[in-house]
């Protein structure tokens, strides 16, 4: 397997579900999404990634995991670029270790590995094999990090059954789809209006989870999601009231039904 360096710089992207998905993640729960590969094309299914974080402090690398799928177009990650119709290549990345602070620092990478250059202009640049296995043990040795490895083969199978990322329909659940819908909305429970930030403070920072609107199940395979009107983010308790019926209350009706609850 070779191994690739992948960039984030929250100036230049919001990811405004990635503490959902470190919490996904550490619960043992897959989280794949789509990363710009620059013009990279020797990237194969069962690679290795490590994610960089640059542009804000503190930078260095918060992820990795394996690559998902071979290089395609897909639209710009930029959301101006894509209006315009841009596209750029991507490759499905997916995540066995993330975290919002670094792994492994910027300057221990610096001081570590002085003869490799970790500020590329763009993602899925090689990382020498030697550095690749030495970043690898040091993620393995932490205890808090640690994941079973698996082979090409065992990432080619997950890649082929899992809801696929290349296209925007329902059955996808895109993480695209989910942060677009967190822009639009906002972390405020659109049910009970709890705030986790307001009450858990930095802890809760930019984290709701989000609600289909419609079943997926019963949206057919050609339904194209609006992130704006059939996601909606609720709060943990809020999301889980709203599946106690089938199908699920829509969020006026758990409203009403809170509201009744409270004026008793």
């Amino acid at each position: 397997m070779s191994a690739y360096l992948y960039i984030w710089n929250p100036n230049n992207w919001n990811w405004t579900d990635q503490p959902e998905a470190v919490i996904r993640i550490n619960s043992g729960e897959p989280y794949d999404v789509r990363w710009s590969c620059g013009n990279t094309t020797r990237i194969e299914i069962g690679d290795i990634f490590f994610l960089m974080r640059l542009g804000v402090e503190p930078k260095g690398i918060i992820g990795c995991g394996y690559v998902a799928s071979t290089r395609y177009e897909h639209a710009h990650w930029d959301e101006g670029r894509a209006l315009a119709g841009d596209k750029a290549w991507r490759t499905d990345l997916s995540f066995r270790v993330l975290a919002e602070t670094p792994l492994i620092s910027f300057d221990e990478l610096k001081s570590e590995f002085p003869s490799h250059n970790w500020t590329p202009q763009s993602s899925g640049t090689t990382i020498p094999r030697p550095i690749a296995e030495a970043l690898w043990k040091r993620i393995q040795s932490d205890p808090s990090t640690s994941f079973t490895p698996s082979t090409p083969d065992e990432v080619r199978l997950y890649a082929e059954g899992r809801p696929r990322l290349t296209t925007i329909k329902t059955y996808d659940r895109d993480s695209a789809a989910r942060q677009r819908c967190l822009q639009a909305h906002g972390y405020g429970c659109s049910v009970c209006d709890f705030d986790f930030e307001k009450t858990y403070g930095k802890l809760g920072a930019q984290f709701i989870e989000v609600h289909h609107l419609k079943q997926l199940a019963d949206a057919g395979p050609d339904h194209v999601i609006n992130p704006e009107t059939d996601l909606a983010p609720v709060c943990a308790n809020c999301h889980r009231m709203l599946h106690k019926s089938r199908p699920p209350f829509s969020i006026e009706e758990l409203q009403a039904i809170l509201r009744t609850a409270l004026d008793k």
